[in-house]
């Protein structure tokens, strides 16, 4: 099970920020209600190499809120600490294996206890789920892996390895499995869920 380097990661990925992201988002107006798009927010102007475990444990469904170019230019940060510390990123990988697989809605495994409950409590989020135009989320989707390169994309594919390979990892495996094909499919210079 190898792992991939500091190293690895430096060459395939842009280190500085870009000095043209000034917006993580997409730039849609916040409100004091959302406080998720304002804390992704936060990291305009943050290198990649200084985003920590700890932030993204808070921040594990930071993924769906940052721009196409912001996500890319964060991704390594996701890899990296993913490394790092398995329990700390668990949320946020699977939700990002589940993006590449481009599977529709899906509960990351680390939530299944607690889905039947929180939707039970909660049953405006079913409603929510239920009125999710498949195609138009599929779509956003591709859009945030079309900026990886075909370098950055055999690093993903290595990575999403990495994860198969050890147990620690409680991820829906025929999700990964996906994630696997269509990171082949991308490495091999096509869009992320064609065929």
């Amino acid at each position: 099970m190898t792992a991939i380097s500091d190293a690895e990661l430096y060459q395939a990925f842009q280190r500085e920020y870009p000095k043209d992201l000034a917006r993580t988002t997409e730039g849609r107006a916040t409100c004091e209600y959302d406080s998720d798009r304002t804390e992704a927010e936060q990291l305009v102007g943050e290198r990649w190499e200084d985003i920590r475990a700890d932030l993204l444990q808070e921040l594990f469904d930071i993924a769906f809120w940052l721009n196409p170019r912001a996500f890319h230019y964060f991704f390594p940060a996701f890899i990296k600490q993913s490394q790092v510390d398995v329990e700390k990123t668990s949320m946020l990988v699977d939700s990002l294996i589940n993006m590449l697989a481009d599977g529709g809605v899906h509960w990351p495994e680390s939530f299944k206890d607690a889905e039947v409950e929180l939707l039970r409590e909660n049953p405006e989020i079913s409603d929510a789920i239920a009125s999710i135009n498949e195609k138009d989320l599929s779509a956003w989707r591709r859009e945030r892996w079309m900026l990886f390169t075909e370098q950055q994309w055999a690093l993903i594919r290595k990575w999403l390895n990495w994860i198969d390979q050890d147990a620690r990892w409680n991820v829906d495996r025929d999700v990964l499995r996906q994630a696997m094909v269509n990171a082949d499919t991308c490495c091999q210079g096509k869009p992320a869920g064609q065929p």
